[in-house]
C-alpha cells in the first residue's frame, strides 16, 4: 500500500507540471540573451588627456610662431608688391626705390637709429642685406639719381633687380653699426 500511495503522491504533483508545460512551446519558455553593458570611451586614461593637451600646446606654439613670421614679413612683402608696380621708366624712379627702402626698414628698426642715415653709410647697411656678387651696386645707381645724367632704363632696371632681392631677403634686419653712424657725424660735423 505504501508503494501505491507514493506513487499517486508523485504522479499528482508531476501531472499538473506536465500539463502546464504541455500548452507551451519550449521556444516560449526561452529568455533572450542579455549583452554585456557597453564600454564607455569618456573615462580615457590621464595619460591620453596628457597627450591631446600636449598635442594642442604644440599646435598652439607652432602656429603662433607662423603669424608671428608672417606679421615680420608682411611690411616687407608690400613694399616688394609696391616695388613691382612702380614705373620704372620714371625719371623718380631712383629716389622712390630709396624712400620705399628706407621706409621698409623703419618698420623693422627704430627711427632714431635708420633714419638719419645717408649717403655710403646707407648704402654700406643697403649691401648687408644684398649677396655678396650684388653688394657695391645699389650705391652707384642711386647716387646717380642725384646727377645731371640720371639713370638710363638699364640702370633703373637693374635697380628694380637689386631692390627686389633686397626686399625679397628673409633674413631678420640687422641694427646700425655704431661705427657707420659715427663717421657719417664726424663728416657732417666737419662741414
Amino acid at each position: 500500500m505504501l508503494p501505491i500511495l507514493i506513487n499517486s503522491i508523485i504522479s499528482s504533483a508531476v501531472a499538473p507540471a506536465a500539463a502546464a508545460n504541455q500548452g507551451v512551446s519550449p521556444l516560449a519558455q526561452m529568455h533572450d540573451i542579455l549583452l554585456p553593458n557597453m564600454v564607455s570611451s569618456m573615462p580615457i586614461a590621464p595619460g591620453y588627456w596628457l597627450l591631446l593637451v600636449l598635442a594642442v600646446l604644440i599646435l598652439s606654439w607652432i602656429m603662433s610662431k607662423i603669424i608671428k613670421q608672417r606679421r615680420y614679413h608682411a611690411p616687407r612683402k608690400t613694399a616688394l608688391k609696391i616695388l613691382q608696380s612702380m614705373d620704372s621708366n620714371a625719371d623718380n624712379f631712383a629716389s622712390e626705390v630709396n624712400s620705399l627702402l628706407k621706409r621698409t626698414a623703419m618698420t623693422y628698426l627704430p627711427r632714431q637709429s635708420l633714419a638719419h642715415l645717408n649717403g655710403q653709410p646707407w648704402f654700406n647697411w643697403l649691401d648687408q642685406r644684398l649677396p655678396p656678387t650684388k653688394q657695391q651696386l645699389i650705391g652707384t645707381l642711386l647716387v646717380k639719381r642725384h646727377q645731371a645724367k640720371g639713370l638710363t632704363l638699364d640702370d633703373n632696371q637693374q635697380l628694380l633687380m637689386l631692390a627686389s632681392l633686397w626686399l625679397a631677403n628673409k633674413s631678420p634686419f640687422e641694427p646700425v653699426s655704431n661705427q657707420d653712424t659715427d663717421k657719417q657725424d664726424q663728416q657732417e660735423a666737419a662741414c
